[in-house]
């Protein structure tokens, strides 16, 4: 048996006993009153025979009734015992099992807090490492616009010496044209005169011969001014815009064999290629609010020139030697730099043809999106600007540019062809 200072129910246990310990002094007490009554008979039988069975029998049966009720206590005793026993073990059990989840407890909110704080070092990274990449990301995006803007700028004041080129020459046709053909009619109306003048004389009608001297004198002073004064038609040379085409270190040559230019290039470029040219922004921690740019909606387009269509007619470095203070050109306000034309690289050429970037100006919004891919960018890239770039002016369209070919020749073969053959501007 335990101690009783070991009992969890340690009061309900000497309650139990003492109940038990009082059972057993009434019991007791009744053996006592029935051994008194006993007595009393036996007083008042004497010795008698019977007096003496009956109280043998009276001890036998209260004996009887007495060992049964021990029997049955001791039966009871032991079912509560057991009882105890499975109860004891089981609240040993529930008192361990609730301190080792207590335990469990303290370890899973360690392990959170440990959690929280690996969160919160890992987001105080990410968004250091963020703003590094936007820092270093940023001057790449101004080098880029300078870029693009130095290069607009250098084709926008290479296409206006070019047309200017181009259409003095016809300017100064058709002032000359009118000047003589305000010389032709003043010749037209002498010799007219002098004319009508002879046929009434030689119908009889008395005219003064000065008179008609004077309107010959005129006629031979405005044939003479006429003669002087006479244009020839302009060649076709002079009414046909050869491409301008300009060196640039932004052109690929792998990418033209690719071209159609009679057709769509919407499957230019491999889907595999464009998923990985078309990069989101969830690098910068920023939600993207417009689409991705598909880099393949944007065809490029060249057309081959026919040998012969007049393109190749105008020398480009004798016009050149006339335009006075080519080595400083401007274009609005800002000066055009020779070097930024000289460094550019030779093996690269780069074509403005007749459309203009105005129409790409939502595209462009767009196009700056993907300036995370490491991928190199194909040709188109070269004809879209920056669209925060917004104090760049776009570049003015020329649509009576005739389309040609942007077929890139070979630098060393174009370096010994012919200077008529193209028109560049070094």
């Amino acid at each position: 048996m335990p101690q009783l200072d070991d009992l969890y129910f340690k009061n309900e246990y000497i309650d139990a006993a003492s109940s038990r310990a009082r059972s057993d002094g009434s019991m007791n007490f009744l053996v006592e009153k029935y051994d008194s009554a006993l007595k009393q008979t036996m007083i008042q039988l004497g010795s008698s025979e019977k007096l003496a069975q009956a109280r043998l029998k009276a001890i036998e049966r209260v004996r009887a009734e007495h060992k049964k009720a021990n029997e049955k206590a001791a039966k009871e005793k032991e079912i509560f015992r057991v009882k105890f026993e499975e109860l004891e073990g089981k609240l040993k059990s529930a008192r361990a099992a609730r301190k080792e989840l207590a335990r469990d407890n303290n370890h899973l909110e360690q392990a959170a807090a440990n959690l929280e704080n690996e969160k919160t070092e890992l987001v105080e990274e990410r968004d250091a490492a963020v703003e590094k990449l936007i820092r270093e990301r940023q001057p790449l995006r101004d080098s880029r616009g300078l870029e693009v803007t130095r290069e607009r700028e250098r084709v926008e004041a290479a296409m206006i010496e070019k047309a200017n080129r181009c259409f003095d020459p016809v300017r100064d046709h058709f002032t000359r044209l009118e000047a003589f053909e305000k010389a032709k009619n003043l010749y037209g109306q002498a010799s007219g005169m002098k004319k009508c003048l002879e046929v009434i004389k030689a119908s009889g009608t008395e005219i003064p011969q000065e008179m008609i001297d004077v309107f010959a004198e005129q006629e031979k002073l405005y044939e003479a001014e006429a003669t002087k004064l006479r244009v020839e038609p302009l060649s076709d040379s002079d009414l046909t815009l050869s491409p301008l085409v300009l060196p640039s270190r932004f052109i690929a040559d792998r990418f033209r064999t690719s071209f159609d230019p009679y057709g769509s290039n919407v499957n230019l470029i491999r889907p595999e290629t464009a998923s990985r040219l078309v990069t989101s922004l969830e690098i910068a921690g920023e939600p993207s609010e417009e689409p991705l740019v598909d880099v393949t909606s944007v065809p490029a387009e060249h057309v081959e020139t026919p040998v012969g269509s007049g393109l190749d007619e105008r020398p480009e470095n004798e016009n050149l030697e006339e335009v006075p203070g080519k080595d400083d050109l401007k274009m609005g306000n800002t000066p055009v730099r020779e070097e930024e034309t000289v460094n550019a690289g030779i093996e690269d050429l780069v074509l403005v043809l007749d459309s203009s970037s105005e129409g790409r100006e939502d595209e462009e919004e767009e196009d700056d999106r993907v300036e995370e891919t490491s991928l190199p960018q194909p040709v188109e890239e070269e004809t879209t600007y920056e669209a925060g770039d917004r104090n760049v002016p776009p570049p003015p369209a020329v649509d009576s540019l005739v389309p040609v070919s942007t077929r890139v020749e070979d630098p060393t073969a174009a370096a010994t062809e012919d200077p008529d053959d193209q028109d560049s501007v070094p």
